[in-house]
């Protein structure tokens, strides 16, 4: 008897083990991304945080098409996108589409 509940702990164990790791890997990649600004282009720039991302400017100072770029975190597979014309002295701020586990690497372009 005492051999067989010594078993049953050891299994309880285990399984309480495997079921509390299997609640760390699922809830890893939920963890936020710390925020960044990208290098600007004509005084504008791609700005994100945690799932969050946008485009700005302090004044551009040429009128054109400015295209932001982010990462999204694994396991989101598309990346986001968005473009804007924008004049000189534009200060608008155009928000990207959240990405579910977090944005990160931003980029701008001009053209």
């Amino acid at each position: 008897m005492k051999v067989m509940s010594l078993a049953k702990r050891s299994l309880k164990l285990a399984t309480v083990s495997m079921l509390a790791a299997g609640v760390t890997l699922v809830a890893a990649p939920i963890a936020a991304n710390a925020g960044g600004i990208s290098p600007s282009a004509n005084r504008c720039y791609t700005q994100w945080w945690n799932t969050s991302w946008a485009q700005r400017c302090d004044g551009a100072t040429l009128a054109a098409k400015y295209t932001s770029n982010v990462k999204c975190s694994w396991p989101e597979i598309p990346n986001r996108s968005l473009t804007a014309t924008r004049s000189v002295g534009s200060t608008d701020t155009f928000w990207g589409a959240d990405c579910m586990y977090g944005a990160y690497g931003g980029t701008i372009t001009v053209g």
